[in-house]
């Protein structure tokens, strides 16, 4: 198992509050890692540890196995890209003089290096089109801050609300681009949203943070599993109904109750209804359920708070 990033009880604390208090999390090679917690609750302050903006309080963490404390770090960073809050562009300048700008910095003389950011993010017509970065779409300026971010051909990618902000095209453009670099780039993402519903249809895995503890990871598998469409049927007899179900479920999605039983996934309600009447038992009530990466946050850390 390849970690790409590892926290061990990380803490940041400023005067008398911690931003962060012994938060670990797990993050491995391959995985778009959906980092979701309100706003305060330490998002952007494990971000700028990794990144080395900031330095921690207690605690420690590895990026690619190479410890914070460690000489090597440095070199270990050089592998990551990151987009802390918004892309660090100059809206007077081309797409193509910004890259170029970005190249001179981190000492790339290759001009095809620029090319091919921006044709890894769809931008490749951008090349010798002089148009100010002022007059792009939020969605092209994100896309091109991603193209910034890939220059040095980073292993691990850091995106801090890549959609707050966006337009529905803007947000399918950023969520499809990183399914893209993901797949054929191999390219680790962690990525940090308040758009639960969108970042649901990207991630792998998730990791919740509310008032600067970690308190759950969870991959998309078994939240899948765990937040499975049910149904919830009461009747006045749950000893015969559980004696009809197996006809119709598979036993290892029925879950017994006392008034009655749970069912998960899709089934035919008519059916049961019908053999349930057949069988004399008087249906009380019919609860239907499909929960969300919002439901099960709110489960999770017990709602959002605003600090």
């Amino acid at each position: 198992m390849e970690y790409v990033l590892r926290t061990f009880a990380l803490s940041k604390k400023y005067k008398n509050h911690y931003a962060l208090n012994q938060a670990s999390m797990n993050i491995q090679k391959g995985d778009i890692y959906g980092f979701v917690g309100e706003n305060g609750s330490g998002k952007t302050t494990i971000i700028r540890l990794i990144t080395g903006l900031i330095s921690a309080t207690s605690g420690c963490y590895e990026l690619f196995g190479v410890s914070n404390n460690s000489p090597d770090i440095l070199k270990a960073r050089r592998k990551v890209g990151a987009i802390v809050e918004t892309p660090s562009i100059y809206q007077n300048m081309s797409a193509r003089d910004n890259l170029k700008m970005q190249c001179d910095i981190i000492g790339i003389k290759d001009e095809n290096k620029i090319k091919e950011a921006l044709f890894d993010v769809g931008l490749i017509e951008l090349y010798d089109n002089p148009k100010k970065v002022g007059n792009f779409s939020l969605g092209m300026r994100q896309r091109l801050g991603i193209a910034m971010a890939l220059l040095g051909e980073p292993e691990f990618l850091i995106l801090d609300e890549p959609m707050n902000g966006l337009d529905p095209a803007g947000i399918v453009e950023v969520r499809e681009l990183i399914i893209k670099l993901n797949r054929e780039k191999n390219i680790t993402f962690l990525i940090s949203s308040h758009i639960l519903t969108e970042l649901a249809l990207v991630a792998t895995k998730y990791g919740i943070i509310s008032k600067g503890h970690i308190v759950r990871e969870i991959s998309a598998e078994e939240l899948r599993h765990e937040f499975r469409k049910s149904t919830v049927i009461e009747v006045n007899d749950p000893y015969k109904l559980s004696q009809i179900l197996p006809s119709f479920v598979s036993f290892k999605d029925i879950s017994l109750l006392p008034t009655g039983a749970k069912i998960f996934g899709d089934i035919d309600l008519n059916l049961i209804f019908e053999a349930v009447i057949k069988a004399g038992i008087t249906i009380i009530s019919v609860n239907c359920n499909e929960a969300n990466i919002e439901d099960f946050y709110l489960s999770i850390a017990g709602g959002i708070h605003h600090d």
